[in-house]
């Protein structure tokens, strides 16, 4: 999914069977002898079917900015800074071509300058089609995110990393049943847990949950004697684990069924998570409220409990589905002599609507990539 669903694209879709080279050069061509309609419509085709291609996108947001066309102008050239980073291009002046060196610096300064557009830009042909009523909450998050406006959460306890959406319910429990699909998950849970417990008793499968850095200390996360978190990833950041999911599926087919939080780089976390005895996972917030975590209890020991700290504690139970919001201070413990594992899960916040979801999707993903070019200058 591309974070901007930019208006210079035709809408039209279709394929285009020449190269896309061979259009940019075609393009050139015609801008050169003042045709600069017929150079814009050569590239927004071969877009369409062939979109990546980093030169034509820096090439057709300065068609568009000689056109008068601002906005479309600087989404081109988004896409064009993202597309290259992302293949390890136009980072530095060793890694973008001396001839377009000059229009690549001035395209990363504009994206830098003009971040507010890009980010409403993100999801401007939404606006348009369901109007902008629709859309009137996801503007005010994002004006809060900008700190246009006061968007401090309403329950002081509420502390997300990363972004906050005002105007959803602060609930830190939330009811599971809200999602639609909660009880084919929870139908699930018998063929789920057997392929969990399974697992179990294979080697190499397993990682750790938390990836320490240089210079960090898993003490920074984890109490307990020996403590150790592991987990059998399905999703991270974002990312299918094919191989994982052949490995189960009768837990791939339930999880490809419902809907999923479903955000480039940033969500779904899914896997089995394995907490072994004598665990701590220490007092911690989550990024965002606008997506919640699902937990689907498979093996539970006594003595283990989710706590919301300054809330209540919660108990698991297995094929019981619990559901919570992680920008309040959270943490959980295994204080028992066997294994916890609990299938965890990013799922939509409830209230958030359809529409909402996918430009908070587009938002979100957006500010991801825009952060990335921040760090990185050709110049």
């Amino acid at each position: 999914m591309s974070p901007v669903n930019s208006p210079t694209r035709p809408s039209g879709g279709g394929t285009n069977s020449e190269p896309v080279s061979e259009s940019l050069a075609r393009a050139r061509i015609q801008a050169a002898i003042g045709n600069s309609d017929q150079a814009i419509a050569i590239l927004q085709a071969a877009l369409a079917s062939q979109p990546d291609h980093p030169e034509s996108w820096l090439e057709l947001g300065d068609l568009l900015e000689q056109r008068g066309e601002q906005l479309p102008a600087l989404l081109a050239w988004f896409e064009a800074v993202m597309r290259a980073q992302s293949t390890g291009k136009w980072i530095d002046q060793s890694t973008t071509p001396t001839e377009l060196l000059g229009s690549v610096v001035r395209a990363i300064e504009q994206i830098r300058a003009r971040r507010r557009e890009i980010y409403f830009g993100s999801y401007e042909d939404l606006r348009k089609q369901h109007g902008a009523l629709a859309l009137a909450r996801v503007d005010r998050a994002l004006s809060a995110h900008l700190r246009e406006r006061d968007g401090k959460p309403t329950d002081p306890r509420q502390k997300p990393r990363f972004f906050y959406f005002p105007d959803l319910p602060s609930k830190p429990y939330l009811n599971p049943e809200d999602h639609p699909w909660a009880a084919s998950l929870r139908a699930s849970f018998p063929g789920i847990r057997e392929e969990a417990t399974e697992l179990l008793h294979q080697d190499g499968f397993f990682e750790d949950f938390v990836r320490i850095r240089k210079g960090d200390r898993i003490e920074n996360y984890l109490g307990g004697a020996k403590p150790k978190w592991s987990a059998f990833f399905f999703y991270r950041h974002g990312v299918r684990n094919d191989a994982n999911h052949l490995r189960c599926p009768v837990t791939s087919h339930s999880l490809e069924s419902i809907e999923l939080c479903r955000i480039a780089h940033h969500a779904p976390e899914i896997c089995f998570s394995i907490l072994t005895p004598g665990t701590h996972i220490l007092p911690h917030y989550g990024v965002t409220n606008v997506r919640s975590v699902m937990h689907l209890p498979l093996l539970v020991p006594k003595d283990c409990a989710l706590n919301l700290v300054d809330v209540g504690e919660h108990a698991w139970r297995e094929g019981e589905l619990v559901m919570f919001d992680d920008t309040f201070l959270h943490e959980s413990w295994n204080r028992s002599d066997t294994m916890r594992v609990i299938l965890l899960m990013d799922c939509w916040n409830p209230y958030l609507a359809p529409v909402e979801r996918q430009a908070v999707s587009r938002l979100i993903e957006t500010i991801g990539r825009l952060h990335q070019a921040a760090r990185s200058t050709p110049g």
